[in-house]
């Protein structure tokens, strides 16, 4: 009997998160679509297939929303990192590390079209908070990736180099968005191109 009381809320709880996750999934298609501004937790609801009260069990707002989905994405993109500038990472042939982070940050972006629809106009400073964090971290991630591939290279010329390189990461996403997939490879192997070209002197 007590086995299958704390069976029960174990149970609720898995539920509840599954619901949250399916009502983030939700908003992001429907910020991605029309905009934060035009949403409304009633378009929300009606994606993820519950009723508005259902959401609101939830969630009390969209602003709540729009700061949980923001924060999915903070976690998401520090574990993707994580993976891509690790030690061993960087230790890999020069092309080979640099084709593994346009691909695996490209693949972010593609999967979750609302990401800059949240970060380029933050909705409220929660979500710019969490803005702000995220390109001084891809900064720091790309600082220590090239002192371990390139030793020699002076603190500043470390600075410039990453800086260069999260401007383009901040940037092209957006361009791929928005094209069809044909035009989405050639922008992907352009940004390869100009990312090697410009650091290879460095760091190849």
């Amino acid at each position: 009997m007590d086995q299958q009381k704390e069976t029960k809320p174990i149970r609720r709880r898995a539920r509840g998160l599954r619901r949250m996750a399916s009502i983030l999934d939700a908003a992001e298609t429907v910020f991605a679509k029309g905009g934060y501004d035009e949403a409304t937790t009633h378009q929300i609801a009606a994606q993820a297939e519950i009723s508005p009260g259902s959401l609101y069990q939830f969630f009390a707002n969209k602003e709540e929303i729009a700061q949980a989905l923001a924060t999915r994405y903070v976690e998401e993109l520090r574990h993707v990192y994580s993976t891509i500038f690790s030690v061993e990472a960087a230790t890999l042939p020069f092309s080979q590390w640099l084709d593994q982070i346009v691909d695996v940050l490209i693949v972010f972006h593609l999967a979750h079209p609302a990401f800059h629809t949240l970060f380029d106009a933050p909705p409220s400073l929660e979500v710019a908070g969490l803005t702000h964090q995220l390109p001084q971290e891809l900064q720091t991630r790309f600082e220590l990736g090239f002192q371990v591939r390139a030793p020699h290279l002076s603190p500043t010329q470390r600075r410039l180099s990453a800086t260069m390189s999260v401007q383009l990461f901040r940037s092209v996403p957006r361009l791929v968005l928005q094209g069809e997939e044909t035009e989405q490879r050639l922008l992907v192997s352009e940004l390869k191109t100009m990312l090697q070209r410009y650091l290879e002197p460095y760091l190849g």
